[in-house]
């Protein structure tokens, strides 16, 4: 039983749900305040993610590849464009400009695709320990709070996503683990740790022109390329 990411995934719709009822309370400078804490926040997650990393080799080729495909497959625009749908259809037609868009990219990234969720899905996967992801939780569900009342009603949603990614993981876990080393996870920590940290900048509008949903292929490529890595060149 999932219970880490059932808990996980629940924290950020009740959080959601909650910013958004005293969103309205908050007023803009309060707000601004919050977001650039988050955002801070992410960095400094995110640098203490990648300092994990055993080779930085690996990390760099996979966010290289990661970044080529994601550009290919034009990512970003994809989901911005489903972002802006979703929420077209929540607020009865509104439009929404690219800050909002830049913000949703981050939060998305923070929320599915960060290392230390994936690999909590694996771990409680591998071990039945959901410890990881139940501490996540406390985290995303302040999070999903804060978000909320800066980007509305959508927030409450994004645990679908991130539930439905986090039990693929889960499922998975079983096949994979005989070929993880410690090694894969310090350079998978890393990968994740650089979106975060983009993710972080992106939030806290320090720099924005970075397309960080177009390298979330890197994050399941650092463990490919992290054991190739180890078994040709060590």
């Amino acid at each position: 039983m999932p219970i880490g990411i059932i808990i996980d995934s629940s924290s950020v719709a009740v959080g959601g749900i909650i910013g958004c009822l005293i969103g309205a309370r908050l007023s803009d400078r309060w707000k601004s305040l919050l977001n650039n804490l988050l955002g801070m926040a992410a960095v400094i997650i995110g640098i203490l993610l990648i300092i994990r990393t055993r080779n930085m080799s690996p990390v760099i080729l996979s966010m290289i590849i990661g970044a080529l495909i994601g550009e290919a497959l034009k990512l970003e625009k994809r989901v911005n464009r489903l972002t802006t749908n979703i929420v077209g259809k929540l607020t009865k037609g509104s439009e929404v400009d690219e800050a909002y868009l830049i913000q949703m990219s981050a939060v998305i990234v923070i929320f599915c695709f960060s290392g230390s969720g994936w690999y909590g899905s694996l771990y409680e996967g591998m071990t039945g320990d959901g410890t990881i992801l139940i501490t996540k939780a406390i985290l995303d569900g302040i999070t999903a709070l804060i978000f909320a009342t800066l980007l509305g009603r959508i927030v409450p949603f994004l645990g679908i996503p991130q539930v439905c990614i986090f039990l693929i993981l889960f499922l998975i876990s079983g096949l994979v683990a005989p070929l993880i080393t410690d090694s894969m996870i310090g350079d998978f920590s890393a990968v994740g740790g650089i979106l975060t940290f983009i993710a972080g900048l992106r939030m806290s509008r320090i720099k924005t022109d970075i397309p960080v949903l177009n390298l979330m292929p890197a994050l399941p490529l650092a463990f490919v390329i992290s054991g190739l890595w180890t078994a040709l060149i060590g």
